[in-house]
């Protein structure tokens, strides 16, 4: 009810036959900046032209504002006379600014008023305004400080008379100071105040300050005598630029030799026919100089430190390389959130849906509805992005139906692409009919995950923007799963693509990691790169982005092995959700001890994504379907949720079993009204317009919002995909629980009956990819009854699936080198 009120408030205009004037919440917000540009504008110039003669000629009263309709010679006289540019406006305001605030220093005011004048006309970051506006004021109140001190100083002083320096602020807080601790102390307190202001303002560092003031005034170059190559201390703090010029001495000198030390002086050795080159060994591995390095390898490690990465092959890490490093929460990296910089934003999103259109439709709409004899109270309008809401208000005695039934003949008069019709509009008493705008506006992704500081949601997501405008977030925690369905070119993939960007923006790698099923091996590969950052990986196979349905089964079981533990571990501490658990982890007095089998850490969020399950069912059906529904169940409180998603919403795809599950739904178009039911068990999904346009329904609410979901281009994500590889991540991947590992454990016994013929019985199937006997039997020369229970117990090492009659066994391993880890730990 709170929501609806508030969506009543904004932007609602009012239509009549004679007028129809809409001011919307942009527009407000741009004449509020260009009422404080011009604002700082004036308030500059009455302070530049501030004049001593205008206190004598004006009596600085209230009423001498409402004397300028007077005509009185004197006061006429005395204002024609006004020295201030603005004339009595101007005195005024640059006497009260000097004289009781800050003295000259108060031109800070102005400077901030523009400051946020510009900020919200371009609708800009406002924290850097924030930032901005306390350094000038902060500024100001040190500088009349400073001269209200000086003005302290035994007479005569030039000081003494200059009390427009200061202005009252200064000589209060310049009196204090300077009876406090002298003139001399009060100035060297000023100063360091100074400092402190510029380097906690602009994040200066004082090793950068004392190198850069070294590099100043250090001017002794040392030359070569025939390559003229310059080494200095500006390779320290630049070791791109480093390599850089190394890159350029390849070229001119083949006969190089490079040396890493660990000196901190840089040292340089010239002979007539070779360069010799020692320089400092830099803090970051990925730009250490190797000997005879070469120019293609210097190139692409610059390229990877400024994120020009372009189709790069990934090396494909292995379980037992791991098992020296440590675990990803015994480390801390020092990881920097991708800056909003990198997307783009479009011009798109300014574009506003024009009156004169407002008005046709609303006036369209009411005669419509007249020739059925339908009488309107009112017409409400809420103009948004794609779609403009008219909420209507029938007279008394005009039933909801009648209204609904003519959906199609108002489509015809608007020449509407489809309209949709809210009978009623939950918590109103009116109808709402939805109307696409004529030029849609685009929603980026920019402007939504902007507003991510925000949101106080455990998983904030930002969707976009409703049909009223405002921005939509949502918290995937409280969901806590969401089934996204919708035909192809809808929108899901750039719906997935910005909920996982929300998280990345939003979250530290310590607290969030994505599972990812991407059946289609294209839509979703950019994040591989975060594969040492964002990504949880079963160590039973070789892809970090699961593209086949047999390793998709295998990652599903292990995230719900994860989750079994994740319970043992909160039933151990005693407490009921994740984020309990680690607040008892984190207190050393309330954390319970460590033993073989459980150790206790802080446990991150594990998001399982999977961009399209109807090709899973196809593929394995059932053996997908209960692990999905099991975590499904019960994961919400060991922080593990699922967004699963699907274009062809069918009752065989998106199961009973699932559908009860998923609470929370987001729909795209689709084809037809059933799918539409299928996915948020009303119609309305048919007739949405595509590229973004959906109906979310969050868990516990009766009817779908609308809004237009925000768009990220595939450009963006790999802009942030490349900023964060570039980035030091975790020593070890983040890894899910080992099935084999699993099944050893539970069954140990067979171990001891184990064929001699069972590894080499092993090779044969993984090799072959078929779990038959009668392959072991033509392949080793066995017998029947030696061949089967060889099958039997491999099933029971997790190599092969369970009997299916007369079929030939699944084999669950895909190549000989996870078998071979495999037989290692048995």
């Amino acid at each position: 009810m709170a929501k609806a009120k508030t969506r009543n408030t904004k932007s609602k205009k009012k239509v009549s036959e004679q007028t129809f004037f809409i001011l919307s919440l942009e527009k407000k917000k741009k004449l509020i900046g260009i009422f404080l540009l011009v604002s700082s504008f004036l308030m500059l110039l009455s302070i530049f032209s501030y004049s001593r003669y205008d206190q004598a000629k004006l009596s600085f009263s209230f009423t001498d504002l409402f004397n300028v309709f007077s005509t009185n010679p004197d006061f006429v006289h005395r204002a024609g006379s006004t020295h201030n540019w603005l004339g009595i406006f101007g005195a005024y305001i640059s006497h009260f600014l000097i004289n009781s605030t800050l003295g000259y220093f108060s031109i800070v005011f102005p400077i901030m008023l523009f400051i946020w004048g510009y900020t919200i006309l371009k609708n800009s970051d406002k924290r850097l305004a924030l930032n901005l506006s306390n350094f000038f004021l902060i500024s100001g109140i040190i500088l009349s400080t400073f001269f209200g001190v000086l003005r302290l100083t035994p007479s005569p002083g030039f000081f003494e008379n200059q009390y427009e320096l200061a202005g009252n602020i200064g000589d209060f807080f310049g009196g204090a100071i300077g009876r406090l601790l002298g003139v001399l102390g009060s100035i060297i307190i000023l100063l360091a105040a100074s400092f402190v202001t510029l380097f906690v303002a602009f994040d200066i560092r004082f090793k950068t300050a004392r190198n850069f003031l070294i590099t100043l005034f250090n001017k002794s170059i040392e030359k070569t005598k025939e390559t003229g190559v310059k080494i200095n201390k500006e390779f320290i703090e630049k070791p791109a630029d480093n390599l850089e010029k190394i890159k350029n001495l390849n070229k001119k000198n083949k006969k190089k030799a490079v040396k890493i030390v660990t000196e901190e002086e840089i040292v340089e050795e010239t002979t007539p026919k070779e360069t010799k080159i020692t320089i400092v060994k830099t803090e970051e591995p990925e730009l250490e100089v190797k000997p005879q390095v070469d120019p293609e390898v210097i190139t692409a490690q610059v390229k990877k430190e400024k994120g020009e990465i372009e189709e790069e092959i990934l090396p494909v890490i292995k379980p037992e390389e791991e098992e020296d490093l440590p675990q990803p929460w015994e480390e801390n990296i020092n990881f920097v959130p991708p800056p909003l910089s990198l997307l783009s934003f479009s011009d798109d999103e300014t574009q506003k849906i024009s009156e004169i259109e407002l008005k046709q439709n609303a006036e369209l709409l009411k005669a419509k509805l007249k020739l059925f004899d339908i009488d309107i109270e009112d017409i409400s309008v809420t103009p948004g992005p794609v779609v403009t809401l008219y909420e209507i208000v029938p007279a008394p005695g005009v039933k909801i139906s009648k209204i609904v039934s003519l959906e199609n003949d108002i489509a015809l008069a608007l020449a509407a692409r489809g309209i949709r019709i809210i009978a009623p509009i939950p918590g109103k008493s009116a109808i709402g009919v939805e109307i696409p705008n004529a030029k849609p506006s685009l929603v980026s992704a920019k402007s939504v995950l902007s507003a991510l500081d925000k949101s106080k949601a455990a998983l904030p997501i930002a969707l976009g923007k409703t049909i009223v405008g405002e921005k939509y977030i949502t918290d995937l925690a409280i969901m806590p799963h969401v089934l996204i369905a919708g035909a192809t070119g809808a929108g899901k993939s750039v719906g997935i693509n910005m909920l996982i960007t929300s998280l990345i923006y939003a979250k530290d790698p310590s607290d969030v990691k994505f599972v990812i099923v991407d059946p289609k091996k294209i839509e979703l590969s950019f994040y591989r790169r975060l594969n040492k950052h964002y990504l949880a990986v079963s160590p039973d196979i070789d892809e970090e982005i699961i593209t086949t349905p047999q390793n998709a089964l295998i990652v599903l079981k292990a995230v719900e092995i994860e989750m079994e533990k994740r319970y043992d571990k909160l039933a151990k501490v005693g407490v009921r959700h994740l984020v309990d658990y680690n607040k008892k982890i984190a207190n050393p007095k309330q954390r319970p001890q460590d033993t073989d089998k459980m150790k206790h850490y802080k446990l991150p969020y594990i998001i399982v994504i999977i961009d399209e399950l109807a090709d899973l069912m196809m593929t394995s059906g059932k053996e997908v379907e209960a692990p999905i529904a099991r975590i499904a169940q019960l994961a919400r409180a060991v922080g593990i949720h699922m967004v699963v998603a699907t274009q062809r919403p069918s009752v065989n795809v998106i199961t009973g079993v699932i559908k009860a599950n998923f609470p929370a739904r987001i729909a795209y178009q689709v084809a037809t009204k059933v799918d539409s039911r299928t996915i948020l068990d009303t119609n309305g999904a048919e007739q949405l317009l595509g590229r973004g346009d959906m109906l979310f329904l969050p868990g516990g609410v009766p009817k779908p919002i609308r809004m237009q979901n925000a768009f990220i281009s595939t450009e963006e994500v790999e802009k942030i995909t490349n900023y964060i590889y570039t980035q030091p991540g975790y020593a070890r991947r983040y890894l899910l629980p080992s099935l084999f590992e699993k099944k050893s454990s539970e069954n140990n016994n067979f171990l001891t009956d184990m064929d001699a013929m069972f590894q080499d019985a092993a090779r044969v199937i993984v090799r072959h990819q078929q779990g038959s006997v009668s392959l072991l039997q033509r392949r080793l020369k066995l017998g029947y009854a030696r061949a089967a229970r060889i099958v039997d117990q491999l099933e029971e090492a997790g190599i092969v699936g369970p009997s299916e009659g007369s079929k030939a066994r699944e084999v669950l391993i895909d190549n000989e080198e996870s078998l071979e880890t495999l037989l290692r730990s048995l």
